[in-house]
């Protein structure tokens, strides 16, 4: 796992959430939940920061899928996974 220190302007910014196309049915967000929680950089910035999730070999992954029923099951290759871009 890497962290990463982003810029932002508003609580708004930090509440965000994103996915990674690369591995389904994962939600990343920021570690921080209010901005009393991040490094204030000036009046209107402040750092936040995130994890990433990386994997140093192949993991199978299982998830119910809601919308079709049943058990959805991939393997997600070893790498770095839900950098914010």
């Amino acid at each position: 796992m890497a962290k990463y220190l982003v810029e932002i302007q508003n609580q708004d910014d930090l509440e965000e959430t994103w996915i990674d196309e690369s591995c389904p049915n994962f939600v990343f967000c920021y570690n921080e939940s209010t901005l009393d929680e991040c490094v204030q950089v000036n009046e209107n910035t402040w750092q936040a920061s995130y994890d990433s999730m990386e994997l140093s070999s192949n993991k199978t992954i299982s998830y119910v899928d809601a919308d079709n029923g049943g058990v959805v099951s991939y393997v997600l290759p070893a790498g770095e996974y839900g950098i914010k871009l």
